[in-house]
Parts: C-alpha cells; sequence; structure tokens
C-alpha cells in the first residue's frame, strides 16, 4: 500500500480512484496526515470534522476537482466546466442554482416516481430473463439505463433521439479505452446544435426550465444553459449509476445484509445510506481558499485548492464505530457526506435515493438469488467518480 511520502502530487490524487486499495490508502492519509500539503497548491483533508466543516463554510470558493478530472484548463471541455453550476460562486452561482433547483423539489421528484416504477420493471425484467442463464451486466443493463431513461424523461426528447445522440455516450465498457472527454464533449455538441439559435422554441423539458426567467426575470446565458444540461446529464447517469452499482455490489458481498433487505423492503432506506457513506460513487469534494485558514493546526495559504475525501471522511472512526464494515442498521444519514454541503450541496439527491430505493424493491420482489460472477475492475474513464465498470451477475429461483 502507498505510504504518504508515494502519494502522486497535487491532482495527481485523482489516480488513486480506481485502486483496489482506495479505502485503505485513504484511511491511511487521514491517519497519518489528515491536513496533508500535496504539493502544486493542493492540501487533502480527510477527517470528517475537516471535511464538514470546509463544505459548509462561505468563505470558500467552488473547487475545480471535477474540472481537473477532465483535464482542467487544458481540457476541450474546459469552457463547458467554467460555466456549469459546480463551478460558480457567489451571486452568480445563486441565481444559477434556484433556476436549476425548480427540476428537483419535492414535488417534482414525485412526479417522477410512475417513471422509475416503469423502467426498473422493464430492466429488471431484462436483467433476470439474461441472469437466469448465465452472466449478466448489472451496469450494462440495469445500473446505467435507469437513471439514463428517467433523465431523458426530465428532458422530454424522445427515446430514438436520446438513443442516437446520448446513450452511446455512457456505454462505460467503451469509454474505459476511449477519449476520456467523450461525454461532456458529445453532450456539448448535442445541446449546442439543438438550443444554439432556437429562439422562443419550447422543447417541453429541462430546457425550457434552464432557459426561463426567474420572479426577478433573471436568466441563464446560452452558454450556461448547455453547460447546466451537460451537468445535470453526466452527473445524474455517471453518479447515481454509481450508487445503484456499489449498492448491488456492497448486497452481493454481504450475503446477510442482502436477505434482510430482500424479506424486509423497509430496511432498503438504511441499506442505500449505508452504500452512500461506505462506497460512495462520487467519493470526493473540492473547494478553493482565497483567503489563508488554518485547518487541523496547518496553515493553508491564500490561493490553495482543497481537496475533501468524501470517501474517508465516510470512514472516521471518530464519527462512526466500526467503519469498515458495512452494517445496513448503521444509523448514518444525518451525518453522511456523500452529497456534499453548504450551498453546493447535491440538488438531485433526493431523485437519487427514489431511483435506488424504487429499482432495488423491484429487484428484490422478483424473489431471486442473486451471485456475483466475476472480479470487480474499477472505471478510469471519469476520475472523479468511483464504481465498477461492469458488474457479472446470476441469478436462480430459490428451492
Amino acid at each position: 500500500m502507498l505510504t504518504i511520502s508515494d502519494l502522486p502530487r497535487g491532482w495527481g490524487i485523482l489516480s488513486l480512484t480506481p485502486r483496489e486499495d482506495y479505502f485503505a490508502v485513504w484511511n491511511r492519509i487521514r491517519t497519518e496526515a489528515p491536513v496533508h500539503d500535496a504539493g502544486d497548491g493542493l492540501f487533502l483533508i480527510s477527517r470528517w470534522d475537516d471535511v464538514n466543516r470546509v463544505l459548509r463554510d462561505p468563505a470558500l470558493l467552488a473547487g475545480s476537482g471535477v474540472a481537473q478530472a477532465f483535464g482542467g484548463s487544458a481540457s476541450p471541455v474546459a469552457s463547458v466546466v467554467s460555466n456549469w453550476l459546480m463551478s460558480q460562486n457567489g451571486e452568480t452561482h445563486r441565481r444559477a442554482r434556484a433556476l436549476v433547483a425548480r427540476l428537483f423539489t419535492p414535488a417534482a421528484v414525485d412526479r417522477l416516481r410512475a417513471v422509475v416504477e416503469i423502467c426498473s420493471t422493464e430492466l429488471v425484467e431484462g436483467l433476470l430473463q439474461r441472469a437466469e442463464h448465465g452472466p449478466a451486466d448489472f451496469v450494462d443493463l440495469v445500473a446505467q439505463r435507469l437513471p439514463s431513461e428517467v433523465i431523458r424523461h426530465l428532458f422530454a426528447i424522445a427515446p430514438a433521439e436520446w438513443a442516437a445522440h446520448v446513450q452511446p455516450l455512457f456505454v462505460v465498457q467503451a469509454l474505459q479505452d476511449g477519449d476520456g472527454f467523450a461525454a461532456v464533449k458529445g453532450l456539448a455538441e448535442y445541446f449546442h446544435a439543438k438550443i444554439s439559435g432556437a429562439g422562443d422554441r419550447q422543447f417541453g423539458g429541462i430546457i425550457d426550465e434552464l432557459r426561463a426567467p426567474d420572479r426577478t426575470g433573471e436568466h441563464l446565458s446560452e452558454a450556461e444553459v448547455i453547460a447546466n444540461a451537460v451537468l445535470i446529464v453526466t452527473a445524474a447517469i455517471d453518479t447515481t449509476a454509481g450508487l445503484i452499482a456499489n449498492t448491488m455490489l456492497r448486497l452481493l458481498e454481504y450475503p446477510e445484509a442482502m436477505a434482510q433487505v430482500q424479506a424486509d423492503p423497509s430496511l432498503l432506506p438504511g441499506a442505500i445510506d449505508e452504500s452512500l457513506r461506505h462506497c460512495p460513487s462520487a467519493p470526493s469534494s473540492t473547494r478553493h481558499a482565497p483567503q489563508a485558514m488554518e485547518l487541523g493546526g496547518v496553515r493553508i495559504p491564500a490561493g490553495s485548492d482543497l481537496f475533501l475525501s468524501l470517501a474517508a471522511a465516510n470512514r472516521d472512526p471518530a464519527q462512526f464505530t466500526e467503519p469498515e464494515r458495512f452494517d445496513i442498521h448503521r444509523d448514518c444519514a444525518t451525518r453522511l457526506l456523500t452529497f456534499g454541503g453548504g450551498p453546493h450541496f447535491c440538488l438531485g439527491a433526493s431523485l437519487a435515493r427514489t431511483e435506488v430505493r424504487i429499482l432495488f424493491e423491484t429487484l428484490f420482489a422478483a424473489g431471486r438469488e442473486f451471485r456475483l460472477c466475476a472480479p470487480v475492475a474499477w472505471r478510469q474513464d471519469n476520475l472523479s467518480v468511483r464504481a465498477p465498470a461492469g458488474l457479472l451477475v446470476s441469478c436462480v429461483r430459490p428451492r
């Protein structure tokens, strides 16, 4: 396992994401150097108390971790990333967030339940047909497809158009050996062609919401509409698909927990929360410090970037008893840092939870026993996401 002195320098820390010993490395960092100068102006923050404080500090600005995962300022998608919500600060962020937040109100999420239920039923039926006759890829057949179909519905885009222009951009196995910028680049080109010069044309979904002014008449620029459309699709598909796949993997690895949830679906919310804690698909967040600050006894100079390991904080023994154990009965919902905190708290948290709960309710209602058929390899195409590149499973009817 890596020692502290062997850690990658600066933003190279993102290269840890697909490592098999990922959590062990971050546990070591949290124990030995909880506020660590990684070089190149980047500090690694890994204790729960420190991460929680930084997430909620109004003096800190949006970080550039996701931008760095996509190649930083030299990336061909830099202009898109710089215009989306996660990169905004101050009044610009407040205005953009208020416009985007309209899409994820409790009422809006509740209206999507029927869509999630129908899609979950279709996907589970397809999975069972394949998995009863041999290994089937849960990521490809279910985890990626559910959030993709939900977000397609929100954008009110026809299935054929979505299948032609969007869905191919999120085939994980193809992305593994391909262009790491393909999804963001392809989406930006697609939405630019769709929106540019559209005038007052109505699209019937999220694009209309993003283009509409708020109560004060404020509205997003065309570049911001495109960038946030790209953000909503990538975040909705990649991180939710990762949550679905990670939850399935943990339940497969802990068959007693799987049996308990299958027997009592009321345990699902706790299982989802524990998955979010134990193996978050979005394992880090970032902030920028415009002024010098002190954290954990370490002076952080003005202009530094802060890399917040949500994965390490969620396994901090000062906050969670036996943090390495996957325990679906753990009461951790109010202490989870996986969805961030403060002004950049994830807007899609409620929708993600709803999708995962309905999917697993549907999956377990089918009354099958599932088995993992092959070792897991982790995604390497998007280093801001930790999730299986594939998950081969089989199933049988219980005797």
